[in-house]
């Protein structure tokens, strides 16, 4: 690759998002020789998510985010909850962070590349040998020429459609373990509150959708959802317009650009290894499942995964590999277990027949937006039926038992 076609490359990572950039600069920090390849022309292009992270992961990461890479802050988030309560959350947890994606992932290729790791654009894989289970060899496409490297580590981060998995005959997570995503980058007809705003209703089903400040009057506004199977772009065209707060800041006829993707949500898998090939970021499911945040805990499972094929190759033993597992812990497995157990309290509610669509999101929306614990939903089940106002004194008064710092507002738009 331009003139060192030929190198013994020791670690290859597939995709240069933010879990492949993080493991191409850890392994070559880590002093072994590693290269980075993505399939698309510009790295960070298309944007495949809402481009938000929590304010206080960057912080718990200790990572530096340029400036330049930032859109907006957010102070708080709201959860609309069937059209007919609000509740703003002022927790540290829900202050958040709006990338521009197309800056951020290209400026974590850079610090691989200033770390040691050879980063190429255009180039996809193309097959992979196996011996013992064994990635034994690696065919790349480079920029229309082939090329052959015979690695002694591979990390997958190449998506949640993995094509190492597909290639190796694996299966990490059920399909039904997926939600589709589609977003609208629009311009607003005026200013936007200074906050993430989450929509759980009958009319987006198992899944949200969103308003995420780009600006005073720039924003993504999307929907994810499992089990759509509808066409993305008419689901959100219906869903936007019908909304009356989404339809109160954004006509149809202000779109930027549009981004679709998908986002695994499969729960906690720890550090998938097979063979000599670990699996990191949205391939290996490492997202806050209950809301399917990936960017973040993806980095730094990726950075994990990147540290320890560092020593595998250091130390001359594939063995060494299977401390993956155990760095993914160490590294995320708190939140990644905690938004596991979220998102299956989600799905339990969602699940739950005796109650109508209306009753299902409310329980969701409280469980998600951390209004009552999992193990309350319950005895919070005999207030779904209030009106409103009622519903959101009870709300308040369990956040104020709880000393969070949130509120509860009642809106009239059902």
């Amino acid at each position: 690759m331009g003139g060192k076609m030929d190198k013994d490359w020791e670690v290859l990572v597939v995709g240069a998002g933010p879990a492949g950039s993080g493991a191409a600069a850890a392994a070559a920090e880590g002093g072994a020789k590693t290269l980075l390849i993505d399939r698309k022309k510009e790295i960070g292009t298309p944007v495949q998510c809402g481009e938000v992270v929590g304010a206080s992961l960057i912080r718990q990461l200790k990572l530096r985010v340029p400036p330049q890479a930032i859109a907006s802050v957010q102070d708080h988030t709201r959860f609309i909850l069937d059209r007919r309560i609000m509740i703003t959350s002022r927790e540290p947890y829900w202050k958040s962070v709006t990338l521009e994606r197309k800056i951020f992932d290209k400026l974590l290729a850079a610090r691989a590349a200033e770390a040691g790791a050879s980063v190429q654009a255009d180039t996809r894989l193309a097959s992979l040998e196996m011996k013992d289970d064994k990635v034994s060899m690696a065919t790349l496409v480079h920029r229309g020429e082939e090329v052959v490297v015979r690695p002694k580590v591979v990390i997958a981060a190449d998506g949640a459609h993995s094509s190492v998995a597909k290639m190796m005959d694996l299966s990490l997570y059920p399909s039904d373990a997926m939600a589709r995503g589609i977003e609208f980058e629009m311009v607003a007809k005026s200013k936007l509150p200074p906050g993430m705003q989450i929509f759980l209703e009958p009319e987006v089903g198992l899944g949200y959708g969103w308003i995420i400040p780009k600006g005073p009057r720039r924003a993504n506004v999307g929907l994810g959802v499992i089990g759509l199977d509808e066409s993305r772009r008419s689901t959100i065209l219906e869903w936007a317009g019908g909304n009356p707060i989404v339809s109160k800041y954004f006509d149809l006829d202000q779109v930027l650009e549009v981004k679709s993707g998908d986002a695994p949500l499969p729960g906690f898998l720890g550090g998938p290894l097979r063979g000599n090939v670990l699996f990191a970021g949205d391939a290996a499911g490492q997202t806050l499942a209950f809301v399917g945040e990936g960017i973040l805990p993806s980095f730094a499972c990726g950075q994990g995964a990147g540290a320890v094929a560092a020593a595998a190759v250091r130390a001359r033993s594939l063995k060494k590999l299977e401390c993956y597992d155990r760095a993914v812990k160490d590294i995320m497995g708190e939140e990644l277990e905690r938004g596991g157990a979220l998102k299956d309290a989600i799905l339990g509610a969602w699940s739950d027949e005796t109650l109508t669509e209306g009753q299902r999101t409310l329980l969701c929306g409280l469980i998600m937006s951390e209004s009552i614990f999992p193990d309350q939903a319950e005895e919070v089940r005999q207030f779904l039926d209030l009106p409103a106002a009622s519903l959101a004194r009870v709300v308040r008064a369990g956040i104020q038992k709880r000393k969070a710092r949130a509120s509860v507002a009642v809106l009239r738009h059902r």
